[in-house]
C-alpha cells in the first residue's frame, strides 16, 4: 500500500499551478486494541483510518485541506479546498515547504516487526488477559487490576512535494501497559507499567505485570515526611515526565510566541556543566524514530543544550525561516488531519556514566521520587516554576526505607537544571506527549514540602 500512497501523493503535488507550491501527506494505518478485566475482555476495537492532506503555498499565505475520500473525485476537491482556504489565510513572510533534501534520508533500523501482520486477533487478545492475570497473580495484596490493555499499529505515510520532496516508510508499533491497585490494611496505592515493542514478540506480559504490581506494592505505608531541603533522585518514569515538561518549550515556535522559559537565552548556561540534552529523530529503537519529519525533512540529531549551554531551539521549516535557520528535522503531525509543526522528537539527556546502582548509593540521603501526581497543573513551562506532588522512597545512606506519599517537591525548573548531579545509564523511552528518554536522575537539593 505505501507504494500506491507515494503515488498518489505524487500526482497531488504534481498538480502545482505556476506560482504555486503543493504538499501532499498521505497516511494508511491499521489499529488494534483490546481491554481485559477480571480474565475477560472488556472492550475490543479495531480501525483503518486512511486520508490525504494537502497545503498549498501561495505568495505569503498556506491553505490547508484534508479528506478521506481518495477517489479521483475527492482528490480534486481536496485540492480546491485548500487553494481556497489559501485565499483567506493571513500573510506569513516565512511561509512555504521543505527544499529536496540534500542528502539520503537515514536509513532507520527496525521500524518493522515483519512477523506482527501474521498475528492473529485471537493471540493479541489472550496476551491482555494473561497481562491481566499475571498482574493480579503477582501479590495477594494486588486487590484489582484496573486496566490491562494490549494494542498495536501498522502505519504508512508517504509525502510528495512540489519542491523536490518524496519519501514514504512503514512503522509497527506495539504497546501493552497494567494499572494495579494494591491494598493492605487502610491503605491502597496504585501502580502503572507499560512495555513497547514493534511487534507482540517484541511484549513481555510477565514483565510488565511484575513492575505495575511492584510499584504499588513499593509505596504500600506511605506516609509525609518532614519538609526540608534535600537531595531528589527521580526514577527513569519521572526523569522522562520532567523532559516532557521541557520539550514543550524548546521549539522555535514556543519561544517566538513567547512561551518559553528559554525565550531569549540561546548561547547562555541553563544546565550544569557537562550536561547536555540532545533530539534525535534517528536512533534506533526509539518509539519516534523515522527517516524523515513530518515535513519531508531528514531526521537528524540536534544538540539542544551542550554541556549546560543553550545552543539550539527544535525548528520546523516556517520557524526556522523567522529566525534565518534551517529547519532542525522537528516538525510533527497529530495525524494527517492536522498541519505541521515544531515538536522533539526523541530528546533525552546523555548519561554520564554511572549505573543506577552506583547512583543511588552516591545519594545518600535523598527522596528517591517514582511518580508525579498534578504534573499539567504544578509544573509552568513558560514561567519556570516547577512544583508537583510526589510518590516515592526516602533513601538513607543509598538505600531506599520508609515509603513516601502525600509531599510536594518544589524548584524552578533551571535551578533543576543546574542541580542535575548525574544521569545514569538505565534509559527508558516514554511514549507520552512525545519521546522522551528518562534515566535515573540525581538533582542535588530540592525542597519537600510535607509535615
Amino acid at each position: 500500500m505505501t507504494e500506491d500512497l507515494l503515488s498518489v501523493a505524487s500526482q497531488i503535488a504534481d498538480r502545482a499551478a505556476d506560482g504555486e507550491q503543493v504538499e501532499a501527506f498521505l497516511t494508511h494505518e491499521r489499529n488494534f486494541q483490546v481491554k481485559a478485566y477480571a480474565g475477560e475482555v472488556e472492550n475490543l476495537s479495531s480501525s483503518e483510518p486512511r486520508g490525504a492532506s494537502v497545503r498549498v503555498v501561495v505568495g505569503q499565505r498556506v491553505g490547508f485541506a484534508y479528506t478521506t475520500d481518495l477517489s479521483s473525485g475527492g482528490l480534486d476537491d481536496l485540492i480546491a479546498q485548500a487553494r481556497d482556504n489559501a485565499t483567506y489565510a493571513t500573510d506569513d513572510d516565512a511561509a512555504g515547504l521543505a527544499a529536496t533534501p540534500d542528502h539520503p534520508y537515514v536509513d532507520i533500523r527496525s521500524l518493522v516487526d515483519d512477523h506482527q501482520s501474521s498475528v492473529e486477533a485471537d493471540e493479541k487478545v489472550a496476551f491482555a488477559i494473561a497481562l491481566d492475570a499475571a498482574t493480579r497473580g503477582a501479590d495477594a495484596r494486588i486487590r484489582t487490576v484496573e486496566e490491562a490493555v494490549y494494542g498495536d499499529s501498522d502505519l504508512e505515510i508517504a509525502i510528495a512535494t512540489s519542491t523536490g520532496v518524496s519519501g514514504i516508510y512503514r512503522r509497527t508499533d506495539a504497546w501493552c501497559y497494567a494499572l494495579a491497585i494494591a491494598t493492605e490494611d487502610e491503605d491502597t496505592e496504585v501502580g502503572f507499567d507499560f512495555g513497547l515493542g514493534r511487534g507482540l514478540a517484541g511484549l513481555d506480559a510477565e514483565a510488565v505485570a511484575r513492575s505495575a504490581a511492584g510499584r504499588a506494592l513499593d509505596v504500600l505505608g506511605a506516609r509525609k515526611v518532614p519538609s526540608r531541603r534535600m537531595p531528589i533522585v527521580f526514577d527513569p518514569y519521572t526523569a522522562g515526565q520532567f523532559l516532557g515538561v521541557l520539550g514543550t518549550v524548546l521549539t522555535g515556535e514556543a519561544v517566538q510566541k513567547g512561551r518559553s522559559l528559554f525565550a531569549g537565552r540561546l548561547g547562555e548556561t541553563v544546565a550544569a556543566g557537562g550536561l547536555t540534552l540532545i533530539d534525535d529523530g534517528a536512533i534506533p529503537g526509539a518509539p519516534a524514530s523515522s527517516p524523515w519529519d513530518a515535513e519531508g525533512v531528514p531526521a537528524q540529531r540536534t544538540e539542544v543544550i551542550k554541556d549546560g549551554v543553550l545552543s539550539s531551539y527544535l525548528y520546523d521549516v516556517v520557524s526556522g525561516r523567522r529566525e534565518g535557520k534551517p529547519s532542525t528535522g522537528n516538525a510533527s503531525r497529530i495525524s494527517f488531519k492536522s498541519p505541521p509543526r515544531p515538536a522533539p522528537t526523541n530528546m533525552m539527556l546523555e548519561p554520564t556514566g554511572q549505573t543506577r546502582d552506583r547512583l543511588l548509593a552516591d545519594a545518600g540521603d535523598a527522596l528517591l521520587v517514582q511518580d508525579f501526581h498534578g504534573v499539567h497543573s504544578g509544573a509552568n513551562p513558560i514561567s519556570g516554576d516547577f512544583s508537583v506532588g510526589v510518590t516515592g522512597r526516602l533513601l538513607e545512606n543509598g538505600v531506599a526505607t520508609q515509603p513516601v506519599k502525600e509531599v510536594t517537591i518544589a524548584a524552578p525548573m533551571l535551578d533543576i537544571l543546574k542541580g542535575v548531579v548525574a544521569v545514569g545509564d538505565d534509559l527508558r523511552w516514554l511514549p507520552f506527549g512525545g519521546s522522551f528518554g528518562g534515566a535515573t536522575t540525581v538533582v542535588s537539593e530540592m525542597t519537600v514540602g510535607g509535615e
